[in-house]
C-alpha cells in the first residue's frame, strides 16, 4: 500500500479500521467488523486484504503518517514544537472519544511480540518519534535554544518517558498523569533549555 499518496479506497477502508477498533476493541475485533464500517462492497476490502494482520499493519503505517505530518520541521520554534508534540503525546486528558482507540492501539502493540508485522510497524513508528525529537532538540541546539547535549541519548529517553506515562495511565487505577506530565516539562526546563 502506498501511504504517502493512497488512493480513496485504501483511505475508506484504513476510516472503516479506526471506527471497527473505536468500537470494537483490538481483541475482539474481526475483518468482518471493519468490512461492516467500510461504506462501500465488502468485495473490495477483502480484495485489498486478506487477513486482520495485514489490514491492521497498513492501519498502523498510516497512522504514522498522519503522525509525521503534524510534526513536520517548521519554521516554528523548537521548543514550541516540543512542548506541543509532549502536550499531544501526554495530554492532560483523554476525551471519551478517543479513549477506546487509544486503549485498541495498546492492545495492538502489546501483540507486537507475538506479531513481527506489528512489531516492525511499532519499531517503524518508534523509530520516527525519536528521529522527530532528535531532530527538533538538534535544531534547538544550532539556533542556542536548548543546551548542547547529546540529542539522540536525549530523545531516546524523552519515548522512554513518554511510552511509560502513556502505558501507565491506560493500565493502572488512579495513576497521577498531572504529575507525570509536569516532571516531564520540568526535565525539558531543567536539562535542555538554555
Amino acid at each position: 500500500m502506498n501511504l504517502d499518496n493512497p488512493e480513496p479506497t485504501k483511505v475508506a477502508i484504513m476510516e472503516a479500521t479506526y471506527e471497527a477498533l473505536n468500537k470494537h476493541g483490538y481483541s475482539s475485533l474481526t475483518i468482518q467488523d471493519i468490512a461492516d464500517e467500510f461504506d462501500r462492497s465488502k468485495s473490495l476490502l477483502y480484495y485489498h486484504y486478506e487477513s486482520k494482520e495485514t489490514l491492521l499493519a497498513d492501519f498502523l503505517e498510516y497512522t504514522l503518517q498522519e503522525f509525521i505530518s503534524e510534526f513536520e520541521v517548521g519554521e516554528e520554534e523548537p521548543s514550541i514544537r516540543l512542548e506541543r508534540l509532549l502536550d499531544r503525546l501526554v495530554p492532560e486528558s483523554v476525551d471519551t472519544d478517543s479513549y477506546p482507540i487509544q486503549i485498541a492501539l495498546l492492545e495492538l502493540r502489546a501483540q507486537a511480540p507475538h506479531t513481527e508485522v506489528y512489531r516492525e510497524r511499532y519499531s517503524e513508528v518508534d523509530t520516527v518519534l525519536t528521529e522527530t525529537i532528535e531532530e527538533i532538540l538538534q535544531q534547538g541546539i544550532e539556533r542556542g535554544e536548548f543546551q548542547d547535549v547529546d540529542a539522540e541519548s536525549e530523545a531516546q529517553l524523552l519515548v522512554s518517558m513518554i511510552y511509560g506515562t502513556r502505558v501507565r495511565r491506560f493500565t493502572t487505577d488512579e495513576f497521577p498523569v498531572e504529575q507525570n506530565r509536569e516532571m516531564l516539562f520540568t526535565h525539558v526546563d531543567r536539562q535542555l533549555l538554555v
